[in-house]
């Protein structure tokens, strides 16, 4: 089912759902943030850098009706363990109420065309749940680990524009 009049828009044009981003992701992702030693203040200043539009890092809401329905993000150095991966996708969460609308792939394919048009040629993600979803979109498994004490997948896109060769006319006679 489509997610209706779903509007996606740069962090730095909604500063105001800050806040909201901060919380919801220390909520979805407590157990890694501490794991990490980070806090609630700590997920509040990741959103705040990544408030860019022509570089990265930067966020990525969904929004209907004005209402925050999800958000993904650009970011660097987002697996401690892949340090010699960069740049990653991640970050990606819609509200419960708004999930399998399409919302998710939605804010994929965004990110995916954000990522294109600041020259990015790979991106990368790591996931524990979602790694039928990533790979419908086109990402590939690099590597299976253990990842904060979870099976977890490290995928990759290639976003290298793919160009078939221009075919010349060929003239008779």
């Amino acid at each position: 089912m489509a997610a209706p009049d779903i509007a996606i828009d740069y962090l730095a044009n909604c500063r105001e759902f800050m806040d909201e981003l901060a919380r919801l992701s220390w909520k979805e992702w407590q157990e890694i943030y501490q794991q990490r030693k980070q806090t609630l203040e700590d997920s509040l200043k990741n959103y705040q850098e990544r408030t860019n539009t022509d570089r990265l890092p930067l966020t990525l809401v969904a929004l209907y009706a004005g209402e925050l329905v999800g958000m993904v993000s650009l970011k660097f150095h987002d697996m401690d363990t892949r340090p010699d991966l960069d740049p990653w996708l991640g970050g990606l969460f819609v509200i419960p109420e708004w999930r399998n609308r399409g919302v998710g792939t939605m804010l994929m394919h965004r990110g995916t065309e954000e990522a294109r048009r600041l020259s990015v040629s790979q991106l990368y993600l790591w996931t524990h749940t979602a790694e039928a979803l990533y790979r419908k979109l086109g990402w590939q498994a690099i590597q299976r680990t253990n990842y904060f004490g979870k099976e977890a997948v490290v995928m990759q896109i290639d976003l290298k524009e793919r160009r078939s060769p221009r075919r010349v006319p060929l003239r008779l006679g």
